[in-house]
Parts: structure tokens; C-alpha cells; sequence
């Protein structure tokens, strides 16, 4: 007849009991195991000595962590119970968890390493993020140029809001600006990773080449101007062309192709272009053409108090000065209303042209004009040395 034996099994609580040698585990404490299975809601440790531990839920941390982990790499847990209803120990990354990323981040921060940013939702400073399973802010300001996000005229708030919102759940590679581990927060830069790279794309490029691109933004002071990807330039205002533009948008928009000359790339990389410079100079071509005493047509632009600025059809402009519209002096300026109308077309004759590309126009015999025009410049200069004499005094 065989003899059965009964065998109470062993808890959790007996095993730990049991190690030779080895302190007993209390909750709080910390063990290392090896991961030998995960998913999104659980991870189960082997420890050595002491059997299988459990994390699961809420002590996983986070996604980003959880992702970070993989089968049979060894980890650390706190412990939480020493015998839960599985049998194992119940353990937590939380702590664990927040150490490492904060580490990781912290490496990034110094190494200047760069990392991943999931854009979550958007304000009217910038974008509120997630990095490694940490809340962050990315300014708008330091988007990367193919982000960034360009303010026309007349665009309001909600409509760039709008606009930022695309970027929601999408993912930017960024640099670590600053962090505070107490809040639990960073700030980040995507443009700080675009400026290095674009750094080296940038040292291909020298003043004076021309780049083919396209307009991603329009402003009052001038247009942005895209090219190589990601590289971006100012064109300002007084760049676009050679004549006098009073309004950007009235000369381009959003898409439109151009070419473009590189004028200058500062210390900080930022480029100026322009466009005006890939354009023959109307000027050059005028003064080549042009010599005192030649009929210039021109329409009225301006009436000011000195004189009448006059336009030709190639927009190259002149100034008429008020002693040159008539053999009689004009002692009150407000005449000169009466004289010249705006958009009228007149025909004057070339007095002078100057390198600094100045035109004066005469209505007078050109022996009277040229004396007048003499006499002017005289008194020009004189007033120019009195106010220089009295600028030295007051020094």
C-alpha cells in the first residue's frame, strides 16, 4: 500500500525567508531581474534567489519607458508586495522608471544628444510635447524652418492656432534647451537639430552664389524664401527689386518660385538674400543710354516741398526741384500743386545723373538750370558744414 504525503506549497513570503545569506526583502526595497516576458500591460522579472516579480497597470510608468525595455535585459523594480495573487513579488518602474529617463535626458541635455518630441497639443506660445514620457514645451520660435510657422499680414491668432494644430501627434527630432527635474518638465528646440544639420549643408554655399527656391512666407519687412530642402533666407523689402516696393504682398505669394543671390550669412547662420541682384540694374542700363539735355518723360509720383519726383516707364525716378519747374521763382511751395498733378505725365529734360543713381530734371534752358542747379548744391554744402561745425561745438 502506498503512502501519500501532502506537501503544504511554498509562498512568496517562505522563498524570500529561505535565501541563505541574504537579507530579507521589505517593500520599498529594490531587486534586479531579468525580463522574460512584456507587453504594453505587464512585464514579469526572473530574480535570482527569489522567483518571478510583477509589474503591471500603472507601476509600468509610462509608454516611452515600457518601449524602451526588452527581453532578457536585466532591470530594476521597487517592491510593493511580497506576494500578490499570482504568487509573485508586485512591482513597480515608477520610481525606477523616472530615474532613468530623467538620466537619459540628462545625457541629452550635456551631450547635446538629439531625441524625440511628440507634438500633443498647441497654445499660442508654441507646442506642449512629450519627450521620453516627460511633459515639455517647444517654442514656435524654434520650429525648424520647415515647420515654421509664417504670420502674413491680416492672418490672425486663430487662424496661425490653426495652422500649429496640424502638427498635433506628430513627432519632431529636438534638442534638450533646459529642464527641471523638480516640475517634471523640459523645453526643447526642433531648430536647434535643423541648424546643424543645416550648418553643413550651408558650408557648400558661399556670398554671391544664386539659389532657386521657393516663398514660404510674406511679410511686411520682406519674403522668406526656401531652398536646398530646408535651408531658409530673408529677402528684405529693399532687396526685392530695384525699384521702390511699398507692399511685399502686392510682388509675391506663398509658392511662388524665384531665384535669389546670397548677400550674406551671419555668425548665427542666417541667411539674407536677394532678388534684385539677379536682375540687370535698370539704372546701369539708363545711365548708358542717357546724357544731359535727353527729353525724359515721366509721370508725377510725388509732390513734396523741394519739388516734383517724376517716374518713366522703366520706373527709373527723378527729382525736378522746385527752382527748376519755372523761370520765375516759386516762393510757396503749395504752388507747386498747381503746376503738377499726381499721375500726370510731363516732359522734363536731363540735368544731371550722379553715380549714387540721382536724377535731376530741369523745365528751364539748360545754361539757367545748370546755374541754379550749381547755386543749390553750393548752398547744400554750406548748411551741411555749418550743422557739422555746430554738432563739433556741442561735442
Amino acid at each position: 500500500m502506498s503512502q501519500t504525503t501532502t506537501v503544504n506549497q511554498p509562498t512568496m513570503d517562505d522563498l524570500l525567508k529561505r535565501v541563505g545569506g541574504e537579507k530579507e526583502l521589505e517593500i520599498t526595497d529594490r531587486v534586479s531581474g531579468k525580463i522574460i516576458y512584456i507587453t504594453k500591460s505587464e512585464v514579469i522579472l526572473d530574480i535570482d534567489n527569489v522567483g518571478l516579480g510583477l509589474v503591471r497597470g500603472k507601476e509600468l510608468y509610462n509608454d516611452e519607458y515600457v518601449a524602451l525595455l526588452k527581453e532578457g535585459e536585466t532591470v530594476e523594480a521597487v517592491v510593493l508586495d511580497l506576494d500578490n495573487e499570482r504568487g509573485m513579488l508586485e512591482l513597480s518602474f515608477r520610481a525606477v522608471g523616472r530615474d532613468k529617463i530623467w538620466s537619459e535626458l540628462t545625457k541629452a541635455h550635456e551631450e547635446k544628444n538629439t531625441i524625440e518630441a511628440k507634438i500633443r497639443d498647441v497654445n499660442r506660445g508654441g507646442f506642449l510635447v512629450k519627450v521620453q514620457g516627460v511633459y515639455g514645451f517647444l517654442p514656435a520660435s524654434l520650429l525648424a524652418p520647415a515647420h515654421a510657422i509664417k504670420q502674413a499680414t491680416g492672418v490672425e491668432a486663430n487662424n496661425l492656432l490653426n495652422q500649429m494644430k496640424r502638427y498635433v501627434g506628430q513627432t519632431f527630432n529636438v534638442k534638450v534647451l533646459s529642464m527641471n527635474e523638480e516640475s517634471d518638465t523640459v523645453v526643447v528646440s526642433e531648430k536647434a537639430v535643423s541648424d546643424e544639420i543645416n550648418a553643413v549643408k550651408l558650408s557648400k554655399y558661399k556670398i554671391g552664389d544664386v539659389v532657386h527656391g521657393t516663398v514660404v512666407g510674406v511679410v511686411d519687412f520682406g519674403i522668406f524664401v526656401r531652398f536646398d530642402s530646408d535651408l531658409e533666407g530673408l529677402v528684405h523689402i529693399s532687396e526685392i527689386a530695384w525699384r521702390k516696393i511699398d507692399k511685399t504682398h502686392n510682388e509675391y505669394k506663398i509658392g511662388d518660385a524665384v531665384s535669389a543671390r546670397i548677400i550674406e550669412i551671419d555668425g548665427d547662420n542666417r541667411i539674407n538674400l536677394s532678388i534684385k541682384q539677379t536682375l540687370e540694374n535698370p539704372w546701369v542700363k539708363f545711365a548708358k543710354k542717357t546724357k544731359v539735355g535727353d527729353a525724359f518723360v515721366g509721370s508725377v509720383q510725388k509732390i513734396t516741398s523741394f519739388g516734383v519726383l517724376v517716374s518713366n516707364e522703366d520706373e527709373i525716378q527723378g527729382l525736378c526741384h522746385i527752382s527748376q519747374l519755372q523761370i520765375d521763382v516759386i516762393d510757396n511751395p503749395a504752388k507747386l500743386h498747381d503746376i503738377a498733378k499726381i499721375g500726370e505725365k510731363i516732359e522734363f529734360k536731363v540735368l544731371a545723373l550722379e553715380a549714387n543713381e540721382k536724377l535731376y530734371l530741369t523745365k528751364l534752358p539748360l545754361d539757367i538750370a545748370e546755374q541754379r542747379h550749381n547755386e543749390n548744391k553750393q548752398r547744400e554744402e554750406a548748411a551741411l558744414k555749418e550743422a557739422q561745425q555746430v554738432s563739433e561745438v556741442a561735442v
